[in-house]
């Protein structure tokens, strides 16, 4: 089970969804700083507006583009921006290129009012407040840097020169506006802080939440895999109990199939001989639930000792050469290893040999099923290869191949039967020794399964103790 996890969003960074958007399915998100700028800026600028123009009122000489770039700064520039900062990839940033402009043009315009004090106070007090309290001291340095920039180039359209002193009436709509600046300012930061506090409580709640949900589903997945532990331990313990029973149920099928053979009693031996196959195909099953249950229980050993690899292969081609062959199938089987003793777990070779085999010849009818196996010196890899004409297998169903009580569809039970096992115990143990398993193969163009476990030369004490 994957239990879910959810990283706390820092509330300097929590967006909210604009007016409009990119694109139906990625909406573009606008920084809460554009929204704060945007109240702030309107009437702020409204009020450097009314003060500039006291101030510029008592110089007739003012050219009318000082008007026009004072009008324009009052009325446009706070929509101008949030339309910039709304459409920027990044409207943080871009709301910080913004609050630079600000400062840029506070620079200027207190350059063309020759840096008459008050006015000049108030537009670089409003905007350092802006920028230090958005972008901080590094923000706040850049602004302090574009605010000169500007007022040198006020200055020089100005001539350079320096009046600091205004008439009382201007210093005191400066005083005035400087403090309903620092109120609507108050009042924007206070709303944003309890905006971004709401943002941070429903994270800590979202957070608790799922923390709470991890915790229920690793205690469902504990209590999961201590009853698969149950489960498995538990099969592996009646391994003998259920084996038991099938086996006399086949011993005494075959007792009486050669009692009714002696007696002439022919008619009867089919009926026995289905009670035998059908115990025989039933065993086969526990095995297999049997196995698998050792494996999940982590009770599944390599023990490895010599064997002779031509009659280990030739013993298990004629137990399945009938279970093959029945199905009008040709049975080839290709051993290149003579006279060669090989060290490893022969009975789970065993097992992969009769797992493939069986596979092999269970999906293909009236075709071909070849075995191969080599020994590859350089790499001491015992190399099985099993090749079939049958059905194949779709890429898209490889992966249940290989996953306990899967086929690669649910047509495949019905129409050729099997548990789903074997080929899920055979990569366990391929897997358990060291080794590793292929499949390759195309829809009605049979399987090509190549199986490589280690299986070095055995050595002179290793033959003594086999």
């Amino acid at each position: 089970m994957n239990a879910e996890t959810m990283t706390p969003v820092d509330t300097d960074d929590l967006d909210t969804v604009p007016q409009g958007t990119a694109s139906a399915a990625a909406p573009r998100r606008i920084h809460p700083i554009v929204a704060l700028d945007y109240g702030v800026r309107r009437w702020a600028n409204l009020l450097v507006l009314v003060v500039l123009v006291s101030c510029f009122l008592e110089r007739p000489a003012t050219p009318w583009w000082v008007w026009t770039f004072l009008v324009l700064h009052g009325l446009a520039w706070a929509p101008l921006a949030r339309w910039i900062a709304q459409r920027a990839v990044d409207s943080r940033e871009a709301e910080h290129r913004n609050l630079l402009i600000d400062a840029a043009c506070f620079g200027a315009l207190s350059g063309l009012v020759s840096f008459a004090l008050w006015p000049s106070a108030m537009m670089l007090g409003c905007g350092m407040l802006s920028i230090l309290s958005l972008g901080g001291a590094p923000l706040a340095r850049r602004g302090l840097a574009a605010w000169g920039a500007g007022a040198l180039l006020g200055a020089a359209v100005n001539g350079f020169g320096v009046q600091f002193e205004t008439s009382l009436r201007t210093s005191l709509f400066a005083v005035a506006c400087f403090v309903p600046y620092l109120l609507m300012f108050g009042i924007h930061s206070h709303a944003q802080a309890q905006r971004a506090l709401a943002a941070r409580r429903e994270v800590i709640q979202r957070n608790e939440q799922i923390t709470l949900k991890n915790r229920q589903l690793e205690l469902a997945r504990m209590l999961a895999d201590s009853a698969n532990r149950t489960k498995s331990a538990f099969l592996a313990n009646m391994s003998h109990e259920l084996r038991t029973p099938l086996n006399a149920i086949i011993g005494y099928s075959e007792l009486l199939e050669s009692e009714f053979m002696d007696i002439g009693e022919a008619d009867h031996v089919g009926d026995v001989q289905k009670i035998r196959s059908a115990g025989v195909t039933l065993l086969a099953m526990v095995e297999g639930v049997l196995n698998l249950s050792k494996m999940e229980a982590g009770e599944a050993q390599v023990f490895n000792s010599a064997f002779l690899p031509d009659d280990l292969v030739a013993s298990v081609a004629e137990e399945m050469r009938e279970e093959i062959e029945r199905n009008g199938n040709s049975f080839t089987v290709t051993s290149d290893v003579p006279h060669m003793r090989l060290l490893g777990d022969h009975e789970k070779i065993r097992e992969i040999l009769a797992h493939l085999l069986s596979n092999a010849g269970k999906f293909t009818r009236d075709g071909q099923v070849a075995l191969n196996v080599r020994h590859e010196a350089d790499t001491q890899m015992l190399v099985i290869q099993v090749d079939d004409s049958g059905i194949g297998i779709a890429a898209a169903q490889r992966d249940a191949l290989f996953r306990p009580f899967a086929q690669a569809d649910s047509s495949t039970t019905r129409r050729f039967g099997g548990s789903g096992l074997g080929l899920a115990i055979t990569r366990h143990y391929c897997e358990l020794m060291g080794g590793s398993i292929e499949v390759n193969s195309q829809v009605g163009a049979g399987a090509h399964f190549t199986v490589r476990v280690p299986a070095p030369v055995a050595a002179r004490r290793d033959l003594a103790h086999a």
